[in-house]
């Protein structure tokens, strides 16, 4: 019996209902299988699901530090999310060793493009990625996509 397993998750931590709904919708239209969580103690322990995914978050500098260990482990896959990127929280980030930070309102384009450089398990790397979303702007409420 052959079985080819592709399981690539995303996991998306973000307050903003609406962004989460729209960031869903362009992961799972990109082949993720998406689960939003609530709160960064949601993900410790799920090591396995996580193993096959990558995690999207807006959350608070403070939280990630508190988190640091978890960070770090997974870092390579995390993408860190915010509408403002300060010179000392980009200091911040690149010393807990968090490489990929994304403006928000998110634009597709930019999202598929880290998304892209991005190892995933068994050797993905630059799977195929849906450019249907690329023509389209992710705008947050209230946002006007610029």
């Amino acid at each position: 019996m052959f079985m080819k397993e592709r399981e690539r998750r995303a996991f998306i931590l973000d307050r903003d209902e609406f962004f989460r709904l729209s960031l869903n919708k362009i992961l799972k239209k990109y082949g993720f299988e998406v689960e939003e969580i609530e709160d960064f103690s949601q993900l410790e322990g799920r090591s396995k699901e996580i193993k096959g995914g990558m995690i999207l978050a807006d959350v608070e500098i403070d939280v990630l530090e508190k988190s640091h260990p978890f960070i770090k482990k997974w870092n390579d896959r995390f993408i860190f999310m915010s509408p403002l990127i300060t010179d000392d929280l980009a200091f911040r980030l690149k010393k807990m060793g968090i490489q990929r930070v994304i403006k928000k309102p998110v634009e597709p384009k930019m999202l598929r493009k880290m998304i892209k450089g991005i190892s995933f398990p068994n050797g993905e790397r630059n799977f195929s990625l849906s450019k249907k979303w690329e023509t389209s702007r992710f705008v947050q409420k209230g946002g006007d996509g610029k």
